[in-house]
Protein backbone atom coordinates (compact mmCIF):
# COMPACT_ATOMS: atom_id res chain seq x y z
CA UNK A 1 0.00 0.00 0.00
CA UNK A 2 2.84 2.36 0.88
CA UNK A 3 4.52 1.64 -2.48
CA UNK A 4 1.25 2.32 -4.32
CA UNK A 5 0.83 5.61 -2.48
CA UNK A 6 4.29 6.77 -3.61
CA UNK A 7 3.48 5.87 -7.21
CA UNK A 8 0.27 7.90 -7.08
CA UNK A 9 2.02 10.90 -5.58
CA UNK A 10 4.68 10.67 -8.28
CA UNK A 11 2.10 11.53 -10.95
CA UNK A 12 2.05 15.14 -9.81
CA UNK A 13 5.05 15.38 -7.54
CA UNK A 14 8.42 13.80 -6.95
CA UNK A 15 8.70 12.56 -3.39
CA UNK A 16 10.27 9.76 -1.37
CA UNK A 17 8.82 6.85 0.62
CA UNK A 18 10.17 7.48 4.09
CA UNK A 19 11.62 10.56 5.72
CA UNK A 20 10.38 14.11 5.34
CA UNK A 21 11.40 15.54 1.99
CA UNK A 22 10.15 18.64 0.26
CA UNK A 23 7.91 17.73 -2.64
CA UNK A 24 8.98 18.72 -6.16
CA UNK A 25 6.24 20.61 -7.94
CA UNK A 26 5.51 19.34 -11.42
CA UNK A 27 2.74 19.63 -13.96
CA UNK A 28 1.92 18.44 -17.46
CA UNK A 29 1.50 20.67 -20.50
CA UNK A 30 0.32 18.91 -23.67
CA UNK A 31 1.58 15.67 -22.20
CA UNK A 32 5.05 17.04 -21.44
CA UNK A 33 6.38 17.22 -17.90
CA UNK A 34 7.20 20.67 -16.56
CA UNK A 35 9.40 20.94 -13.46
CA UNK A 36 8.25 23.95 -11.45
CA UNK A 37 11.10 25.55 -9.53
CA UNK A 38 10.66 28.43 -7.14
CA UNK A 39 12.85 31.21 -5.77
CA UNK A 40 14.51 28.97 -3.19
CA UNK A 41 16.35 25.74 -4.14
CA UNK A 42 14.91 22.37 -3.25
CA UNK A 43 16.72 20.38 -0.57
CA UNK A 44 17.06 16.81 -1.80
CA UNK A 45 18.15 13.85 0.28
CA UNK A 46 21.58 12.65 -0.84
CA UNK A 47 21.95 15.50 -3.34
CA UNK A 48 24.97 17.80 -2.82
CA UNK A 49 23.82 21.40 -2.64
CA UNK A 50 27.01 23.38 -2.08
CA UNK A 51 29.56 24.03 -4.81
CA UNK A 52 33.03 25.24 -3.99
CA UNK A 53 35.59 26.41 -6.55
CA UNK A 54 39.33 25.92 -6.13
CA UNK A 55 41.48 27.74 -8.66
CA UNK A 56 43.96 25.45 -10.42
CA UNK A 57 45.18 27.28 -13.51
CA UNK A 58 45.24 30.89 -14.64
CA UNK A 59 46.32 31.64 -18.22
CA UNK A 60 46.98 35.37 -18.34
CA UNK A 61 47.26 36.39 -22.00
CA UNK A 62 48.96 39.63 -20.97
CA UNK A 63 52.02 37.73 -19.73
CA UNK A 64 55.05 37.40 -21.97
CA UNK A 65 54.73 33.63 -22.42
CA UNK A 66 51.28 34.08 -24.00
CA UNK A 67 51.31 37.62 -25.38
CA UNK A 68 52.89 36.60 -28.70
CA UNK A 69 50.09 34.14 -29.50
CA UNK A 70 47.90 36.85 -30.95
CA UNK A 71 44.85 36.08 -28.79
CA UNK A 72 43.02 39.35 -28.19
CA UNK A 73 39.33 38.55 -27.67
CA UNK A 74 38.76 34.80 -27.15
CA UNK A 75 35.11 33.78 -27.23
CA UNK A 76 34.86 30.04 -26.54
CA UNK A 77 36.63 27.57 -24.27
CA UNK A 78 36.18 23.78 -24.29
CA UNK A 79 38.18 20.85 -22.93
CA UNK A 80 38.63 17.27 -24.11
CA UNK A 81 38.45 14.10 -22.00
CA UNK A 82 42.17 14.34 -21.16
CA UNK A 83 41.85 17.89 -19.88
CA UNK A 84 43.46 19.61 -22.86
CA UNK A 85 41.99 23.08 -23.31
CA UNK A 86 40.86 24.61 -26.60
CA UNK A 87 40.30 28.35 -26.89
CA UNK A 88 38.60 29.93 -29.90
CA UNK A 89 38.85 33.50 -31.10
CA UNK A 90 35.98 34.16 -33.50
CA UNK A 91 37.46 37.29 -35.06
CA UNK A 92 41.23 36.77 -34.97
CA UNK A 93 43.76 39.29 -36.17
CA UNK A 94 46.27 36.46 -36.49
CA UNK A 95 46.29 33.47 -38.86
CA UNK A 96 44.59 30.85 -36.67
CA UNK A 97 41.28 30.48 -34.84
CA UNK A 98 41.90 27.64 -32.36
CA UNK A 99 44.56 27.46 -29.63
CA UNK A 100 45.38 24.31 -27.69
CA UNK A 101 46.77 24.27 -24.14
CA UNK A 102 47.75 21.38 -21.88
CA UNK A 103 45.74 20.59 -18.72
CA UNK A 104 48.38 22.60 -16.85
CA UNK A 105 48.05 25.67 -19.06
CA UNK A 106 51.10 25.19 -21.28
CA UNK A 107 50.58 26.37 -24.86
CA UNK A 108 50.82 23.43 -27.29
CA UNK A 109 49.71 24.55 -30.74
CA UNK A 110 47.31 26.60 -32.81
CA UNK A 111 45.28 25.32 -35.75
CA UNK A 112 42.17 26.09 -37.77
CA UNK A 113 43.95 28.26 -40.32
CA UNK A 114 42.13 31.24 -41.78
CA UNK A 115 41.44 30.58 -45.46
CA UNK A 116 39.22 28.99 -48.09
CA UNK A 117 40.94 25.66 -48.68
CA UNK A 118 40.13 22.21 -47.23
CA UNK A 119 40.37 22.31 -43.46
CA UNK A 120 40.57 26.11 -43.45
CA UNK A 121 37.86 28.37 -42.06
CA UNK A 122 36.78 31.95 -42.63
CA UNK A 123 34.92 32.26 -39.36
CA UNK A 124 33.82 30.20 -36.37
CA UNK A 125 30.42 30.46 -34.76
CA UNK A 126 30.74 27.49 -32.46
CA UNK A 127 33.07 24.67 -31.45
CA UNK A 128 31.79 21.38 -30.10
CA UNK A 129 33.81 18.55 -28.59
CA UNK A 130 31.81 15.33 -28.79
CA UNK A 131 32.14 12.23 -26.60
CA UNK A 132 34.81 10.85 -28.95
CA UNK A 133 36.86 14.05 -28.65
CA UNK A 134 36.09 15.08 -32.22
CA UNK A 135 36.43 18.83 -32.62
CA UNK A 136 33.55 20.11 -34.74
CA UNK A 137 33.65 23.69 -35.95
CA UNK A 138 30.76 25.59 -37.51
CA UNK A 139 31.89 28.10 -40.16
CA UNK A 140 28.96 30.46 -40.88
CA UNK A 141 30.71 32.41 -43.63
CA UNK A 142 30.86 29.53 -46.13
CA UNK A 143 28.23 27.24 -44.58
CA UNK A 144 30.34 24.25 -43.69
CA UNK A 145 31.25 22.12 -40.70
CA UNK A 146 34.93 21.24 -40.28
CA UNK A 147 36.18 18.33 -38.20
CA UNK A 148 39.59 18.15 -36.53
CA UNK A 149 41.12 15.67 -34.14
CA UNK A 150 42.57 16.86 -30.85
CA UNK A 151 46.03 17.07 -32.41
CA UNK A 152 44.71 19.75 -34.72
CA UNK A 153 44.72 17.53 -37.81
CA UNK A 154 42.03 18.15 -40.41
CA UNK A 155 39.70 15.14 -40.71
CA UNK A 156 36.68 16.11 -42.79
CA UNK A 157 34.37 18.90 -43.79
CA UNK A 158 30.69 18.96 -44.72
CA UNK A 159 28.91 21.54 -46.82
CA UNK A 160 25.61 22.43 -45.16
CA UNK A 161 22.25 23.42 -46.59
CA UNK A 162 21.57 26.95 -47.86
CA UNK A 163 20.15 29.48 -45.44
CA UNK A 164 21.39 27.66 -42.35
CA UNK A 165 23.60 29.23 -39.72
CA UNK A 166 25.45 27.99 -36.64
CA UNK A 167 25.23 24.37 -37.77
CA UNK A 168 26.23 21.73 -35.22
CA UNK A 169 26.45 17.99 -35.97
CA UNK A 170 24.59 15.77 -33.51
CA UNK A 171 25.79 12.35 -32.48
CA UNK A 172 22.85 10.58 -34.16
CA UNK A 173 23.73 12.03 -37.58
CA UNK A 174 21.29 14.93 -37.47
CA UNK A 175 22.23 18.61 -37.34
CA UNK A 176 21.11 21.49 -35.18
CA UNK A 177 20.98 24.80 -37.05
CA UNK A 178 19.49 28.26 -36.97
CA UNK A 179 17.53 29.77 -39.84
CA UNK A 180 15.28 32.77 -40.54
CA UNK A 181 11.85 32.96 -42.16
CA UNK A 182 11.68 30.75 -45.24
CA UNK A 183 7.97 30.93 -46.19
CA UNK A 184 5.48 33.78 -46.33
CA UNK A 185 3.33 31.99 -43.78
CA UNK A 186 6.07 32.03 -41.14
CA UNK A 187 6.50 34.88 -38.71
CA UNK A 188 9.74 36.76 -39.23
CA UNK A 189 12.19 35.66 -36.60
CA UNK A 190 14.94 33.28 -35.61
CA UNK A 191 14.16 29.56 -35.90
CA UNK A 192 16.19 26.76 -34.37
CA UNK A 193 15.65 23.37 -35.97
CA UNK A 194 16.83 19.79 -36.13
CA UNK A 195 17.80 18.73 -39.66
CA UNK A 196 18.41 15.35 -41.27
CA UNK A 197 21.78 14.57 -42.91
CA UNK A 198 20.31 15.84 -46.21
CA UNK A 199 19.47 19.12 -44.37
CA UNK A 200 15.73 18.71 -44.58
CA UNK A 201 14.19 20.07 -41.40
CA UNK A 202 12.82 17.48 -38.99
CA UNK A 203 11.40 19.74 -36.30
CA UNK A 204 11.59 23.31 -35.06
CA UNK A 205 12.82 23.31 -31.47
CA UNK A 206 13.00 27.03 -30.80
CA UNK A 207 11.74 30.35 -32.12
CA UNK A 208 12.37 34.00 -31.31
CA UNK A 209 9.86 36.48 -32.74
CA UNK A 210 11.64 39.37 -34.51
CA UNK A 211 8.62 40.82 -36.30
CA UNK A 212 8.94 44.09 -34.34
CA UNK A 213 12.60 44.51 -35.26
CA UNK A 214 11.92 46.48 -38.43
CA UNK A 215 12.76 50.08 -39.37
CA UNK A 216 10.36 52.59 -37.86
CA UNK A 217 9.29 50.44 -34.91
CA UNK A 218 10.66 50.98 -31.43
CA UNK A 219 13.29 48.40 -30.53
CA UNK A 220 14.53 47.33 -27.14
CA UNK A 221 18.09 47.93 -26.07
CA UNK A 222 18.74 44.22 -25.60
CA UNK A 223 20.15 41.88 -28.20
CA UNK A 224 18.04 38.75 -28.71
CA UNK A 225 17.96 36.63 -25.49
CA UNK A 226 17.78 33.31 -27.33
CA UNK A 227 20.29 30.60 -26.43
CA UNK A 228 20.92 26.88 -26.83
CA UNK A 229 23.48 24.22 -26.00
CA UNK A 230 23.99 20.57 -26.95
CA UNK A 231 25.08 18.24 -24.13
CA UNK A 232 25.33 14.51 -24.74
CA UNK A 233 22.06 13.27 -26.22
CA UNK A 234 20.07 16.36 -25.25
CA UNK A 235 19.41 19.79 -26.77
CA UNK A 236 18.68 22.62 -24.31
CA UNK A 237 16.86 25.68 -25.65
CA UNK A 238 16.12 28.85 -23.69
CA UNK A 239 14.11 31.86 -24.81
CA UNK A 240 14.57 34.59 -22.23
CA UNK A 241 12.34 37.04 -24.04
CA UNK A 242 9.22 36.23 -22.06
CA UNK A 243 9.74 33.83 -19.19
CA UNK A 244 12.23 31.66 -17.37
CA UNK A 245 11.65 28.50 -19.37
CA UNK A 246 14.23 26.05 -20.71
CA UNK A 247 13.09 23.23 -22.97
CA UNK A 248 14.91 19.92 -23.27
CA UNK A 249 14.76 17.91 -26.51
CA UNK A 250 16.24 14.67 -27.75
CA UNK A 251 18.45 14.64 -30.85
CA UNK A 252 15.43 14.06 -33.11
CA UNK A 253 13.75 17.22 -31.85
CA UNK A 254 11.21 15.56 -29.55
CA UNK A 255 10.35 17.66 -26.50
CA UNK A 256 11.19 15.66 -23.38
CA UNK A 257 10.53 18.11 -20.57
CA UNK A 258 10.57 21.77 -19.57
CA UNK A 259 12.41 23.45 -16.72
CA UNK A 260 10.60 26.47 -15.34
CA UNK A 261 11.51 28.80 -12.50
CA UNK A 262 10.11 31.77 -10.62
CA UNK A 263 12.42 34.78 -10.65
CA UNK A 264 12.77 38.29 -9.31
CA UNK A 265 13.09 40.83 -12.15
CA UNK A 266 16.43 42.65 -12.41
CA UNK A 267 16.34 46.30 -13.44
CA UNK A 268 18.14 47.49 -16.55
CA UNK A 269 21.77 48.13 -15.45
CA UNK A 270 23.13 51.62 -15.64
CA UNK A 271 25.98 50.59 -17.94
CA UNK A 272 23.45 49.03 -20.32
CA UNK A 273 21.35 52.18 -20.23
CA UNK A 274 24.31 54.45 -21.01
CA UNK A 275 25.52 52.29 -23.89
CA UNK A 276 22.00 51.93 -25.31
CA UNK A 277 21.52 55.70 -25.23
CA UNK A 278 24.89 56.13 -26.93
CA UNK A 279 23.91 53.73 -29.70
CA UNK A 280 20.50 55.38 -30.03
CA UNK A 281 22.10 58.81 -30.45
CA UNK A 282 24.56 57.52 -33.07
CA UNK A 283 21.94 55.48 -34.97
CA UNK A 284 18.56 57.20 -34.63
CA UNK A 285 17.09 54.96 -37.32
CA UNK A 286 17.16 52.09 -34.83
CA UNK A 287 14.60 53.87 -32.63
CA UNK A 288 15.94 52.19 -29.49
CA UNK A 289 14.36 52.37 -26.07
CA UNK A 290 15.58 51.18 -22.69
CA UNK A 291 13.82 48.26 -21.08
CA UNK A 292 12.57 48.43 -17.52
CA UNK A 293 13.86 44.96 -16.64
CA UNK A 294 16.38 42.50 -17.99
CA UNK A 295 15.41 39.08 -19.36
CA UNK A 296 15.26 36.34 -16.70
CA UNK A 297 18.54 34.75 -17.82
CA UNK A 298 21.42 35.25 -20.21
CA UNK A 299 22.94 31.88 -21.10
CA UNK A 300 23.75 28.46 -19.67
CA UNK A 301 26.10 25.48 -19.78
CA UNK A 302 26.11 21.91 -18.46
CA UNK A 303 28.65 19.67 -16.77
CA UNK A 304 29.31 15.99 -17.44
CA UNK A 305 26.87 14.97 -14.68
CA UNK A 306 24.03 16.72 -16.50
CA UNK A 307 23.82 19.65 -14.08
CA UNK A 308 22.53 22.80 -15.74
CA UNK A 309 24.09 26.18 -14.83
CA UNK A 310 21.92 29.14 -15.83
CA UNK A 311 23.50 32.58 -15.80
CA UNK A 312 21.08 35.23 -14.51
CA UNK A 313 21.49 39.00 -14.46
CA UNK A 314 21.55 39.07 -10.67
CA UNK A 315 24.77 40.13 -9.00
CA UNK A 316 26.02 38.01 -6.11
CA UNK A 317 26.19 39.76 -2.76
CA UNK A 318 29.79 38.68 -2.13
CA UNK A 319 31.13 40.22 -5.33
CA UNK A 320 31.57 36.94 -7.21
CA UNK A 321 29.87 38.12 -10.36
CA UNK A 322 26.64 36.93 -11.89
CA UNK A 323 24.49 34.49 -9.96
CA UNK A 324 23.93 31.11 -11.61
CA UNK A 325 20.94 28.92 -10.85
CA UNK A 326 22.06 25.28 -10.77
CA UNK A 327 19.76 22.35 -11.59
CA UNK A 328 20.42 18.64 -11.28
CA UNK A 329 20.03 16.25 -14.21
CA UNK A 330 16.28 16.04 -13.52
CA UNK A 331 15.82 19.80 -13.89
CA UNK A 332 15.41 20.40 -10.15
CA UNK A 333 16.80 23.66 -8.74
CA UNK A 334 19.44 22.69 -6.16
CA UNK A 335 21.65 25.73 -5.48
CA UNK A 336 22.82 29.21 -6.54
CA UNK A 337 26.38 30.43 -6.94
CA UNK A 338 28.23 33.46 -8.29
CA UNK A 339 30.56 32.34 -11.09
CA UNK A 340 32.26 35.60 -11.96
CA UNK A 341 32.00 37.99 -14.87
CA UNK A 342 32.75 36.14 -18.07
CA UNK A 343 30.86 38.42 -20.43
CA UNK A 344 31.15 41.91 -21.85
CA UNK A 345 28.66 44.60 -20.97
CA UNK A 346 27.26 46.18 -24.10
CA UNK A 347 23.81 46.22 -25.63
CA UNK A 348 23.75 42.74 -24.16
CA UNK A 349 26.04 40.53 -22.17
CA UNK A 350 27.90 38.78 -24.95
CA UNK A 351 28.32 35.06 -24.60
CA UNK A 352 31.96 34.65 -23.66
CA UNK A 353 31.24 31.03 -23.19
CA UNK A 354 32.06 29.20 -20.00
CA UNK A 355 31.95 25.43 -19.74
CA UNK A 356 32.32 22.63 -17.21
CA UNK A 357 33.77 19.17 -17.71
CA UNK A 358 36.29 16.83 -16.09
CA UNK A 359 35.12 18.16 -12.74
CA UNK A 360 36.45 21.59 -13.76
CA UNK A 361 34.88 24.97 -14.48
CA UNK A 362 36.50 26.92 -17.33
CA UNK A 363 35.90 30.67 -17.48
CA UNK A 364 37.13 33.31 -19.90
CA UNK A 365 37.08 36.89 -18.69
CA UNK A 366 38.69 40.25 -19.32
CA UNK A 367 40.98 41.96 -16.82
CA UNK A 368 40.81 45.66 -16.01
CA UNK A 369 43.76 46.12 -18.37
CA UNK A 370 41.60 44.84 -21.24
CA UNK A 371 43.60 41.64 -21.71
CA UNK A 372 41.78 38.30 -21.55
CA UNK A 373 42.54 35.50 -19.14
CA UNK A 374 41.34 31.94 -18.70
CA UNK A 375 40.78 30.56 -15.21
CA UNK A 376 40.26 26.85 -14.50
CA UNK A 377 38.68 25.82 -11.19
CA UNK A 378 38.21 22.44 -9.61
CA UNK A 379 34.55 21.98 -8.70
CA UNK A 380 33.98 20.58 -5.21
CA UNK A 381 30.44 19.43 -4.42
CA UNK A 382 29.30 18.87 -0.84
Amino acid sequence: MKKLLCILLGVGFLTWCGGRERQIDKTLEDGVEVVLNHLEPYKLKGEPSHLGLEEEIRIDFEKEEYSDLGLKEPDIVEADSKGNIFVVEKFPQAEYFIYKFSPHGRFIMKFGRKGQGPGEVQGIWDLLLDKNDRILVSDPNVNKVVEFDTEGRFVNETKVGPGLREVLPLSNGNYLARRYQKTDSETYGMYLGVFRPDFEEVKTVGFYDMSDLVPGKRQSGIIIPFYWRVAGDRIYVGNGGKEYDIRVYDLDGNLLCMIRKDFNPVGYPEEFRLQTEKIAAAQPNLNLFVLKDMPPFNSFFLDEAGRLFVMTYERSENGEGFVHDVYNADGIFITRIGLGDYGIMGRALNHLRATATNGRFYRLQFKDSGYPELIVYRMVWE
